[in-house]
């Protein structure tokens, strides 16, 4: 008898051990919820800033039910057009949440580590989801399950369900997929992995388009806060892309990838982002190689970009920039004088076109610098802006292998001969052209093709071509010549 008492004393301990625990992490979690939902929208509004959107994204919470072993939650996400006649897009999502230190739900992934709660989140059929609805067959579209730590930092395995529509004007064949992203305490250290196996869109409307792709992938970390001293990392890219419109009977890749990354250092960040176009085919039967182009920005600083974009954005100048007024174009000044105290530089290194046969390439190189005048002189003289850049320099190169290549590539797909088709006559074509640059040296032009280095001086303001120095007026007349 006093076993079975001491047992049930045990029991009856554990159980309110465990609900109070459960009870304390529940009440955490609520806190920790309104703490994300800030982090959220601060982080959103940072990246539309950084990306120049003048969308808006938001969240809110619209209900919380705290229970001792779980609670349950309903948020919004408001997504606001830049146009303000367009409606805004709202997303609801229902989210039960498990108390930890040991949520039972948790433990059924698999995952036995103390955690403040486990979320599981889906997306609510509402009449701005009610289509995404209709396409997974009335099976939630979207979901996620959250596992959230005591310190705030949060892992999450988001589900994209798969598509398979048959519609009178659209098909659809969607895989799904998924994503997992983790976040630290403050949602600086970030890591987002996932991929998509395949998508098919083919919209027989007014305006015809059908589209193929195949793996999405998607892999990008953050460490720290990119916009005062972090570092970041991603890349996007899909494999096999198809494209057919009413205006071309296909256009293929065999993948288009961005890579990037950037380093910043007290609010100065370098970014190196890398756009790659591969195996470009037109209308299956024109090889056209591949395309990639490679832009440093370096020494920018982040809060006056951040801020600029921000102004852009809220002004809604990327849509009517002749609307600014007085008290807006002085801040954007003030804002892009801010930048340009940090000496910041563009280079193209490079824009590469290539193929079997040849590479073509052009570099550039400009410097950025804060004029030596103040603002009122600035606004009253723009042409002092000139000052704004220092030094710039161009090299270009067209490699007459690779147009031969292209232009014998068009010749077949047309059925032409050699004798026929353009390709014999390109050289000709192309000597014609350069003709008058290249006989005042401004471009050289030999069999294997046509180049210039163009290097501008910004002290004396005067261009260097191929060794050659002109100012800015002879450089004009030299031009308008050519052109005539």
């Amino acid at each position: 008898m006093k076993k079975s008492t001491g047992l049930v004393t045990l029991v009856v301990v554990l159980a309110a051990a465990y609900g109070g625990s459960t009870w304390y992490t529940g009440k955490k979690t609520e806190a920790l919820v309104g703490e994300k939902v800030a982090q959220f929208n601060t982080l959103a509004a940072e990246q539309m800033q950084q990306m120049g959107m003048s969308e808006s994204v938001v969240m809110n919470v619209v209900d919380y039910q705290r229970g001792v072993f779980s609670s349950t939650a309903r948020y919004t996400i408001t997504i606001k057009p830049s146009d303000a006649e367009e409606k805004p897009l709202e997303l609801t999502f229902d989210d039960k949440i498990s108390h930890g230190p040991l949520p039972m739900s948790a433990m059924a992934l698999g995952n036995f580590t103390p955690v403040a709660a486990l979320s599981h989140s889906t997306l609510v059929k509402t009449k701005d989801t009610e289509g995404w609805y209709k396409l997974t067959g009335d099976k939630t579209p979207l979901w996620a399950d959250s596992l959230v730590g005591f310190d705030g930092a949060v892992d999450s395995n988001v589900h994209f369900e798969a598509i398979k529509h048959q519609g009178d004007e659209v098909k659809v064949d969607f895989s799904g997929g998924q994503l997992r992203t983790k976040a630290g305490g403050k949602s600086k250290d970030i890591v987002v992995t996932g991929s998509f196996p395949k998508l098919f869109v083919d919209d027989i409307s007014a305006d015809p388009l059908k589209l193929e792709a195949s793996n999405f992938v998607v892999d990008f970390k953050q460490d720290g806060d990119i916009n005062v001293s972090g570092t970041q990392v991603g890349k996007l890219s899909v494999d096999d892309v198809k494209m057919q419109s009413a205006e071309t009977d296909g256009i293929t890749f065999k993948q288009i990838a961005i890579n990037s990354d950037a380093v910043t250092k007290d609010s100065v960040s370098d970014t190196k982002v890398v756009y790659a176009l591969t195996d470009l085919v037109f209308e299956d039967k024109v090889k056209l190689g591949s395309v990639e182009l490679s832009m440093n920005f370096d020494r920018v600083y982040a809060p006056a970009i951040s801020a600029l974009s921000k102004l852009i954005s809220d002004s809604n100048l990327q849509n009517d920039m002749d609307s600014v007024d007085g008290p807006t174009a002085q801040k954007m000044m003030e804002l892009v004088l801010q930048a340009l105290e940090h000496k910041p530089v563009l280079r193209v290194e490079p824009l590469r076109w290539y193929t079997a046969a040849g590479e073509s390439k052009a570099t550039l190189r400009m410097d950025f610098q804060k004029p030596n005048a103040t603002l009122q002189e600035l606004q009253t003289s723009p042409e002092m802006w000139i000052e704004a850049i220092p030094a710039a320099q161009l090299d270009v190169l067209i490699s007459k292998p690779m147009l031969r290549g292209l232009a014998a590539e068009m010749d077949k797909a047309e059925g032409l001969s050699p004798e026929e088709g353009n390709a014999a006559m390109l050289d000709m074509i192309l000597d014609a052209a350069v003709a008058p640059y290249a006989e005042s040296n401004m471009v050289k032009n030999d069999e294997n093709g046509i180049s210039t280095t163009i290097k501008y001086e910004g002290k004396d303001r005067v261009f260097d071509i191929n060794g050659q120095r002109f100012t800015s007026e002879q450089l004009l007349g030299l031009v308008l010549m050519g052109m005539m």
